[in-house]
């Protein structure tokens, strides 16, 4: 990583953590399933749907005690938490086939279901259901052992980096991206370029990763991940130190997609750059 001033590091940390910008205490809940899911896929987090209705009592007591532990808390900004009103929102309760409240189902970034907690738990029980999912390294572990086997082979070279970077292994995750677009791969080498430029900026190269993301704008232009793309540029000129082109990027991104995560985000990020 080359030399970035830990002020300014602090502050793009800061700037990426679940509610922070907003200000809020506890456990940071989204109330918009297709938004949360977005906002999952792009930041590479498992997710937590609370699962309640108005009448259930216990679902009351988890928010009142369960959802105030601080080591709960603290776990869960490693999830994108989503609290849906099953009475409101019956497709999604019918989707998931819910019967009885409360109920914790929990999805991979991918958005396929993991595992499900049935009623009422403690903090403590909680906590260990939450380190558990956190934990599961099964994965990483299966594509760093193909990965090892067949270095060629482009697609599961992008696996195995996509997941090194939803571990935070972003030193790791540069090195593979890196292979991946060299060896230019037809099936990975886009999202590889898009990634290695998101890798560069979580590891604080913001030059970097703005000449890695601008060249991935301009070649990728019908790119289905092209805003992803525009958020981050915005985000690495702004940290970069032009501060000026980077919230005009942010500010076009969030007027134009204002009815997604990240197009809130980018006004989130512009506003907190604004006022730092």
């Amino acid at each position: 990583m080359r030399a970035v001033s830990l002020s300014l590091m602090g502050v793009v940390l800061l700037c990426l953590l679940p509610g922070v910008l907003a200000g809020q205490d506890g456990i940071q809940w989204m109330t918009d399933y297709e938004t949360g899911l977005e906002r999952a896929r792009i930041e590479r987090k498992p997710v937590m749907i609370d699962f309640y209705t108005s009448w259930c009592y216990y679902c009351k007591v988890l928010d009142a005690k369960t959802y105030k532990d601080p080591e709960v808390v603290r776990l869960s900004g490693q999830f994108v938490c989503i609290k849906i009103n099953a009475e409101r929102h019956r497709d999604l309760a019918r989707r998931y086939r819910i019967a009885a409240y409360p109920i914790m189902v929990f999805l991979s970034r991918d958005g396929l279901e993991k595992t499900r907690v049935y009623g009422y738990q403690s903090g403590a029980a909680l906590v260990k259901s939450l380190k558990g999912i956190l934990d599961d390294r099964g994965r990483l572990n299966i594509l760093s052992e193909r990965y090892k086997k067949v270095p060629s082979d482009g697609e599961a070279t992008y696996f195995y980096a996509d997941e090194l970077m939803a571990a935070g292994r972003f030193a790791e995750a540069e090195k593979v991206l890196a292979k991946t677009v060299k060896a230019r791969d037809k099936k990975r080498a886009e999202d590889a370029a898009l990634d290695l430029g998101v890798c560069r900026f979580r590891m604080g190269d913001f030059k970097q990763a703005a000449a890695d993301l601008s060249r991935f704008i301009n070649t990728h232009k019908t790119s289905p991940r092209v805003d992803e793309a525009r958020y981050f540029w915005g985000m690495s000129l702004a940290a970069s130190g032009k501060k000026q082109e980077g919230l005009a990027a942010l500010d076009q991104l969030g007027q134009r997609l204002s009815h997604k995560w990240l197009g809130q985000e980018s006004q989130r990020s512009a506003a907190f750059y604004r006022n730092n």
